[in-house]
């Protein structure tokens, strides 16, 4: 049987598409990196590789004997003292090794995974995006890398003529986390420590398991070269703190702070940071991507072409708070103190496992 690579296997996306293969019979080869935990990979029955996409040796290895790729790894961070070293480089050289080494190796298609981000967001929560658009102004390292790295990834696509199809996921929250991404980051800080205030802005809330299911859709049914959108339902910042606090009993945040203010508060954090050498909870770029921003996206052509579905944000996020809570990501005092809404109890309808 045909064997399927998936890099970056252990993080959010990768464990739970490596889940989503084995669920369909395919045989799979996860590749991490020689320091990474293999914990969300335990119990699956994949071949574990060690390697690097920085490498390109070893990204060449993975590959050879594999018939399709998916490229998941990336360094999905919004912060770094080094943000070339480990955020952009990360994400445009090993894409670059991992598609070269596609090509050398003649598999059938990769499956490249992008982000909603190199989309675009708009000023406005009446504009909806789809796949003809393009951000042409990032504000955040993460993004330049992540625009860098699809444009990179057409372009050796182009010239080598592998096939390949990229996906767009939106938010992407929902269960089988070990570390909490920059994006169900969020939700633990929520959980552990509330809200004072929120902001204007939206994005489009999407479950990790479709977003699973949507790459592998995308592997059977994308065209060749084209760009697919993964997203899910659109809301606000404030619908998204409302939710939580539904689902948690805590208070949600009544005080909607304006931009400006937000940008002065994140400078000042910017500050204490060089002193401390921590990252800020927020910075001025991720304020000028994202506040008073809304990332809503349309999924039609993915709906259309591969047969794409998604979750509700409601289920979407009380997914994700029952994994936050039952896998211990909030200390017991804390956990003691929630007043959860009995659908995130142990065998509910839809709960993680």
């Amino acid at each position: 049987m045909a064997l399927d690579l998936v890099t970056g296997a252990n993080g959010h996306v990768g464990n739970n598409l490596c889940r989503e293969l084995l669920a369909r019979g395919r045989r799979v080869r996860a590749m991490i990196r020689a320091s990474a935990d293999a914990a969300p990979l335990a119990g699956l029955d994949v071949e574990i590789v060690r390697g690097d996409i920085m490498d390109p040796a070893s990204t060449a290895a993975a590959v050879q004997g594999c018939a399709r790729v998916f490229h998941t790894a990336a360094g999905f961070l919004m912060w770094s003292n080094d943000p070339e070293r480990d955020i952009i480089r990360p994400s445009v050289d090993g894409t670059r090794h991992v598609m070269e080494a596609a090509a050398r190796a003649g598999v059938e298609k990769v499956v490249y995974t992008s982000s909603s981000g190199t989309i675009g967001h708009s000023s406005s929560p009446d504009q909806i995006f789809d796949e003809t658009h393009s951000n042409t102004e990032p504000h955040t390292h993460y993004l330049r890398g992540k625009i860098a790295a699809e444009n990179e990834a057409f372009a050796i696509a182009r010239r080598t003529g592998v096939a390949m199809t990229s996906i767009h996921p939106g938010l992407i929250l929902g269960p089988r986390f070990w570390k909490p991404s920059e994006s169900v980051a969020q939700i633990v800080q929520f959980v552990n420590q509330g809200a004072p205030v929120y902001f204007d802005g939206g994005f489009s809330v999407v479950d990790v398991e479709d977003v699973a299911r949507g790459a592998v859709l995308a592997m059977e049914k994308g065209r060749n070269g084209e760009r697919y959108i993964l997203a899910g339902e659109n809301i606000t910042v404030k619908q998204l703190f409302d939710t939580m606090a539904e689902l948690t009993g805590l208070r949600a945040p009544g005080l909607k702070l304006p931009v400006p203010v937000l940008r002065v508060a994140a400078g000042a954090m910017e500050l204490v940071s060089k002193l401390t050498g921590q990252r800020p909870m927020i910075d001025r770029s991720q304020v000028d991507e994202f506040g008073g921003k809304w990332a809503y996206f349309d999924c039609a052509k993915a709906k259309r072409e591969l047969g794409y579905t998604y979750l509700s944000a409601r289920e979407t996020i009380r997914r994700t708070v029952a994994w936050v809570i039952e896998r211990g990501f909030v200390p017991e005092k804390r956990r003691r103190a929630l007043h959860v809404d009995p659908s995130l109890a142990a065998g509910a309808p839809g709960a993680t496992a």
